[in-house]
């Protein structure tokens, strides 16, 4: 198609494209402010659903690092607006989010002076009594060294991306204005 429709968005795979190529019919979508005086027909189409002030400026969509997502709902979905921003980059996960699992208590015939995690296991050697066999229920003085079981993890957010080629998204801010008509 040699004019592309106003507000159009394409994925193009060469960099020029972000600097407004076709006698800078397009622009890429970095949710950059751009005035309404130079951009009259754009902003008709899109308004300010992706921000601006919508009486000097207003914003494209900024889709650096972003997937689209379709508008409105759809069985068991939620609902969503055209504009809006959901998700991110990286999450936390919660004890509650985590899949039901045990971990391995060892025992081993340890102090509580030098009880200490296995090397390499990950697994922590819990100080007993060395008289203690394991395999019958240890007095009731039995002494656990403190460190023996701990806190695990660092609550770090973990990446929390899709698969992603990287394109730049473009949107075309002249050509063709589409019709309102529905017929």
């Amino acid at each position: 198609m040699s004019d592309p429709y106003v507000g159009e968005i394409q994925a193009f795979p060469f960099t020029f494209a972000a600097d407004g190529f076709g006698a800078g019919a397009w622009l890429a979508c970095a949710g950059q402010v751009l005035p309404i005086q130079r951009y009259t027909l754009l902003f008709a189409l899109i308004g300010t659903f992706y921000g601006g002030n919508g009486t000097t400026n207003f914003q494209l969509p900024n889709l650096n690092g972003c997937i689209t997502n379709s508008q409105g709902d759809g069985p068991g979905l939620q609902p969503r607006v055209l504009g809006e921003t959901i998700g991110g980059a990286t999450a936390f996960l919660t004890s509650a989010e985590l899949p039901a699992h045990t971990h391995t208590l060892q025992l081993g015939g340890r102090t509580a002076a030098d009880a200490a995690p296995g090397p390499g296991t990950g697994v922590g050697m819990v100080a007993i009594d060395p008289a203690f066999n394991g395999f019958v229920a240890p007095p009731a003085t039995t002494t656990f060294a403190p460190n023996a079981v701990t806190f695990s993890g660092q609550s770090i957010p973990h990446e929390n991306m899709q698969p992603t080629q990287a394109l730049i998204w473009c949107i075309a801010v002249s050509g063709v204005f589409p019709s309102f008509n529905n017929s």
